[in-house]
């Protein structure tokens, strides 16, 4: 009795298991065999062509992966999948989006990146619990006004379009963003808009022409993440003391000639890329950083670098090759060098 007690437990749970896993798809002839099972439907890398309405009647449906695909455009009846969580459709070759996309008020992750996409609905602001959003190597020249109200925004990807600014009502909005991706655009200027942000802790700018960091940089207090390699910078303003949490900033491949003493008040830096610039001192002020583990100044001009060097607190790495230095100086001989 005892065993045949057991045995029937054994067979309820994994009975409950194996319809558990049938939640999750990568057929769509299986799927249709359980319409009312089916949460996750993963078709990516299918060679579809078209969007497969069938998938429309998965009224339970919560992500939905159809990236790598050939697919065109998006049914109007996409609004139907109203369960819909996660939607991804990256490297595809859709040009437009249905305005109905706005009804999929439970979504929370949509990608779009490699599409042939310039513009989105003005529905897109009813997409109040979008957290996720990707629109990179796409073929946008604006920033997509429609996203300003999305305040539950968390992360958004513009990289790799040809933007240049940002609209003026995201200075009072997208309040929960925590990373923003901008690189490789047309920005000629730092995006101001960004710098009444209490929230970003990451953001991305390499490959612009961005010749000036503005004052109001230091505004972004929670930021700890700056990416600004290959823009036209000269010079890195004295008030970026005042970023105590930034830990990793990107500077490489611009025209940057000083470097302030105030950037030996990054009391949280942990790593500074200056590679490729035309510095020709380095402050000492730069080897007294206290949490700094790598310092790179390789491809620069600098001639001599300073003994305090000897007593950085952390520092480990340092790359000072390919500048005009004759040789290693002996106050850097405990760390790595490169």
């Amino acid at each position: 009795m005892k065993n045949a007690l057991i045995l029937f437990v054994l067979y309820f749970f994994l009975g409950q298991t194996i319809h558990a896993q049938k939640t999750s798809f990568t057929s769509l002839t299986d799927a249709l065999a359980h319409p009312n099972d089916v949460k996750v439907l993963d078709l990516s890398y299918q060679n579809l062509n078209t969007f497969p309405n069938a998938i429309l009647d998965f009224q339970n449906l919560e992500t939905l992966n159809l990236r790598g695909n050939e697919i065109a455009s998006i049914p109007a009846e996409i609004y139907k999948l109203s369960s819909l969580k996660s939607l991804f459709l990256d490297n595809n070759n859709i040009s437009t989006l249905p305005d109905r996309i706005g009804d999929l008020t439970n979504l929370e992750i949509l990608t779009l990146s490699d599409n042939n996409l310039s513009a989105l609905p003005s529905t897109f602001s009813n997409l109040n619990n979008l957290k996720f959003f990707s629109i990179a190597h796409n073929q946008f020249n604006s920033f997509p006004q429609t996203l300003c109200p999305l305040n539950s925004l968390e992360k958004v990807d513009l990289s790799n379009n040809t933007i240049s600014s940002l609209p003026s009502q995201c200075s009072n909005s997208l309040f929960n963003l925590q990373y923003i991706y901008l690189a490789n655009n047309n920005f000629s200027q730092f995006p101001i808009e960004l710098t009444s942000s209490t929230s970003l802790i990451f953001i991305e700018l390499d490959d612009n022409n961005i010749s000036v960091l503005p004052d109001e940089i230091s505004n972004m207090t929670q930021l700890k993440y700056i990416h600004l390699a290959n823009n036209q910078l000269t010079t890195i303003p004295a008030i970026i003391k005042e970023l105590q949490n930034l830990e990793y900033l990107y500077l490489n491949f611009n025209k940057i000639k000083t470097l302030p003493d105030e950037l030996g008040d990054l009391n949280n830096l942990k790593f500074i890329d200056l590679s490729n610039n035309l510095i020709v001192t380095v402050p000492s002020a730069l080897a007294y950083l206290q949490q700094c583990e790598e310092i790179n100044l390789c491809y620069n001009k600098i001639f001599q670098m300073p003994d305090d060097f000897a007593h950085s607190p952390r520092l480990r790495k340092i790359g000072i090759t390919n500048n005009t230095m004759v040789q290693v100086p002996a106050s850097l001989s405990r760390y790595v060098i490169y």
